[in-house]
């Protein structure tokens, strides 16, 4: 199936209220589950902010053109290729995240979809393993 990935640059601490936002405006479907979403580990972004921006103007004695690294996390999402799911997707983001110029990047990529049945015999499906799902961690 033809969608878009969207992998938008944040704080760990924000992928809830971001993900909360674009569900105001998309269910973020995938077979029978929605507001799916995968989230890294913890990484860092860095930036050297020029004169006139966000951190030079807010910050108290930054001086442009300075190295700031923060620590961040990628979240990805999906959706299908319509141009106004999209455009409302990314309204939502731009609202809700803590920057004024997020960083997000846009593929076209291609996603899986099974013939879904919740009942099948398959030994590798979690129901049948002997495992069952992972422990949550939310």
């Amino acid at each position: 199936m033809p969608v878009w990935t969207l992998e938008i640059q944040t704080l760990a601490e924000d992928t809830d209220r971001i993900l909360d936002a674009v569900m105001k405006v998309h269910p973020l479907s995938f077979g029978r589950y929605q507001r799916n979403a995968s989230i890294s580990a913890v990484g860092k972004e860095t930036a050297q902010p020029e004169p006139g921006s966000t951190t030079t103007t807010h910050v108290d004695g930054f001086e442009a053109g300075s190295t700031e690294t923060y620590p961040m996390v990628e979240l990805k999402i999906s959706l299908e290729r319509d141009l106004q799911a999209l455009e409302q997707v990314m309204d939502a983001i731009i609202y809700a995240h803590h920057y004024e110029e997020p960083v997000i990047f846009l593929r076209e990529d291609w996603a899986s979809r099974a013939a879904y049945d919740p009942t099948r015999d398959n030994p590798n499906r979690w129901w049948n393993n002997g495992r069952g799902l992972p422990d949550r961690i939310g």
